[in-house]
């Protein structure tokens, strides 16, 4: 898929978290948050904002990132062991119903909005999913951030920000230095992002 920033994009799917997952001082941090393996985000990725509120058609609980691929228990080492792990989602359902689903879908709708840390954000890393990396490898346990699947393309997302392996962030009209070493430049940059990924 071909980025530039400052586009909105219609054809986002997958799962999505909240803005607060992300922390701008430090990566690996937010790769624990979100539930990546160490150095996944040390090429770098990108950060896409949603620009509208989703419906509950639109979405499936994963639970938390806790639940490593929207499932319970421990990411597997084998594809046999991953396809032994009961969803999220589908147990849910079974125990709610469809009603019942839907209800949880529009609470959980109730503690998202569309700025502020609370919005829902997609995180595409620069270093790509790795067929030949176990699910237990690739995607520990995660922070316990919102985790929410969106089914299909369509909502809106605007592609926000780059954020680059060498300590700075792109975005459409300027460029932050907010992991240069040095604190005292690096805060006020930090600051003014995370001002500008809340109100974007």
């Amino acid at each position: 898929m071909s980025l530039t920033i400052g586009d909105i994009l219609p054809t986002i799917s997958g799962n999505v978290t909240q803005l607060k997952a992300v922390i701008l001082a430090d990566f690996r941090q937010t790769e624990i948050n979100i539930g990546y393996h160490a150095g996944r985000l040390s090429q770098g990725y990108t950060l896409l904002l949603l620009k509208s509120m989703p419906q509950p058609d639109d979405f499936e609980l994963h639970g938390t990132t806790l639940r490593s691929g929207g499932r319970f228990g421990l990411p597997g080492e084998t594809q046999a062991q991953e396809d032994l792990r009961g969803s999220v989602h589908g147990s849910i359902l079974q125990e709610r119903g469809a009603h019942g689903y839907r209800n949880m879908q529009e609470g959980g709708l109730r503690h998202v909005a569309l700025n502020g840390p609370d919005r829902l954000v997609k995180i595409l890393p620069t270093t790509r999913h790795d067929g030949g990396m176990s699910a237990a490898a690739q995607y520990p346990m995660g922070g316990g951030f919102l985790q929410w699947d969106l089914k299909k393309p369509g909502l809106p997302f605007l592609c926000a920000a780059e954020f680059r392996s060498d300590g700075t962030v792109k975005t459409k009209d300027q460029v932050y230095r907010i992991n240069s070493g040095d604190f005292l430049t690096d805060y006020p940059e930090r600051e003014k992002l995370q001002r500008f990924l809340q109100q974007a």
